[in-house]
């Protein structure tokens, strides 16, 4: 009997947290049942399952130090030389791309979190054809659990490459065949189309629950990295842009004043397509204000921006909003976190000797226990990447418009403290090529955990670990080859179907 350990006693408790837009329970809260997905016989049921899906995407996105591991190569992210960030600096230093490595235990942690994610969207989306509810339903709860596995999916692909395609089975057995990166954009982009067919308007739910606009702008992103490595099928480019264009279309969403962006109470705005929900009240926290604050600002220095690119960032608003330079300096007394003398430090004089990320940390939270906790969601898709992904697609397709020029001008004038919809010849471009563009973005999304995909989609990792700056601290193992653009296996899935990479890896 199909099941997914969902460790919930009440669906109408769940319910009404979900629709509330917190996150809901925690699934290792109590484990004195599950659900019996083939027996999903009220739409209190249908959520509950749901919410299990939800409650995995969060945990999968509540610890970056963690989770987002294999990203550490790109430029905007570095890590501390000592302490136990060993499993970061493999890939901060490329210390892998012929299979060694493969034991890394975060690497694996991610792995399974996004597999765990894809066997609960699986169950569910096969109960579903069974359930005992309306059409309506089935036809939004589909779509949601599609919409999350396709997340899933699409994480694991640009790590790992060609992936088995598991669409049916709640568990992985290790003999399953890899299938190609193509086959498995193919089944990432029919899983957004049912979705955005599926999934009601933005506006109409609550934070966090997904709408059309975010399968949209997934479409997008999907799109967009179809066009570049490894598949490089260049018609995907217009696909990409006409998709980004159809969100910015809805007229629903709009880019919040950059130094409003990153304040708590500002959290869910509608620059947020998607995110993921914390909650204090029921202590559901996540990991970014300690991941990327300094063990002197009471943190755990495991990610800050390279000095290169921190050097590179153009000056103004939103380098300001982006970065923290004068570094808290704070100690623990009668278990509080308290500033200690001096309060705050310079970046240079600091103990990791960089700046910290003032995005992460603006929304700190102070008061819990003896490190500085955060639980302000996390925006998976802004719209400001909306907007450059289809400035960057429009360029790399039919050719730019006034429409697609636009798009990049507005996040360009936030980014300068202007008004985004009020043109400005002194920031506005006329014209711009799509390598400019993804610079642009590396800026704009720095640190979340975005730049990384796109340095391997347009083949550009080589040229930017060249110019890293030689004082880093953590050095580089070897500069990059395309060896280093898909991560290793998990060592324990290794099996006579799954050859590790790189020998493993096949296109289409």
């Amino acid at each position: 009997m199909k099941h997914i350990n969902r460790y919930i006693i009440n669906p109408v408790l769940v319910v009404a947290l979900l629709f509330i837009g917190h996150s809901c329970i925690d699934l290792e809260e109590d484990l004195s049942s599950v659900l019996l997905i083939d027996q999903l016989k009220s739409e209190n049921e249908v959520v509950a399952a749901l919410t299990s899906v939800y409650r995995n995407t969060q945990k999968t996105y509540a610890q970056p130090h963690k989770l987002r591991v294999p990203t550490y190569g790109s430029d905007d992210l570095t890590t501390w030389w000592a302490g136990n960030k060993a499993p970061l600096r493999i890939y901060d230093g490329f210390n892998y791309g012929g299979g060694e490595n493969a034991d890394n235990a975060w690497m694996q942690e991610s792995w399974d979190h996004l597999w765990k994610s894809v066997y609960y969207t699986n169950t569910l989306i096969q109960g579903l054809k069974t359930a005992s509810v309306s059409a309506e339903v089935v036809k939004v709860a589909d779509a949601e659990a599609r919409f999350h596995r396709a997340l899933a999916y699409f994480h694991l692909v640009r790590v790992w490459g060609n992936v088995p395609a598991n669409l049916e089975e709640s568990v992985l057995t290790g003999e399953e065949p890899r299938s190609t990166v193509l086959n498995n954009y193919n089944h990432i982009e029919a899983d957004l189309l049912i979705a955005e067919a599926g999934l009601p308007a933005p506006g109409a739910n609550v934070p966090g629950r997904l709408h059309s606009g975010a399968a949209k702008a997934l479409l997008a992103d999907l799109y967009l990295t179809w066009g570049g490595w490894p598949v490089k099928d260049a018609t995907k480019y217009q696909m990409a842009a006409d998709k980004a264009k159809e969100v910015v279309d809805m007229g629903y969403f709009e880019l919040l004043a950059i130094d409003q962006l990153w304040l708590f109470n500002n959290q869910n705005s509608k620059e947020a397509v998607f995110s993921v929900q914390f909650s204090e009240d029921e202590n559901l926290g996540s990991a970014y204000a300690s991941a990327f604050s300094f063990h002197m600002s009471r943190g755990w220095s495991d990610a800050y921006p390279e000095l290169q690119f921190f050097n590179d960032f153009p000056a103004g608003a939103r380098k300001d909003a982006t970065f923290v330079t004068d570094i808290p300096n704070r100690g623990v007394s009668a278990g509080q976190i308290v500033d200690k003398d001096p309060a705050t430090i310079p970046w240079a004089d600091s103990e990791r000797m960089h700046p910290m990320y003032k995005k992460f940390t603006l929304s700190e939270n102070l008061n819990v226990g003896n490190r500085v906790a955060s639980f302000r969601s996390f925006e998976v898709i802004r719209y400001a990447e909306v907007l450059l992904v289809f400035a960057e697609a429009q360029a790399r397709g039919d050719g730019e418009t006034p429409a697609s020029i636009d798009a990049l001008n507005q996040v360009k004038r936030r980014a300068a403290g202007l008004p985004y919809n009020t043109p400005d010849v002194g920031v506005d471009v006329t014209t711009a090529t799509a390598e400019e563009i993804v610079a642009e973005k590396g800026w704009e999304l720095a640190g979340e955990h975005k730049r990384w995909y796109d340095l391997i989609r347009t083949e550009t990792l080589e040229a930017i670990a060249l110019d890293r700056d030689p004082t880093e601290n953590v050095p580089l193992t070897k500069q990059p080859t395309k060896d280093n653009y898909i991560s290793p296996i998990p060592a324990r899935f290794i099996s006579s179907a799954v050859i590790q990479n790189p020998a493993g890896f096949v296109v289409q």
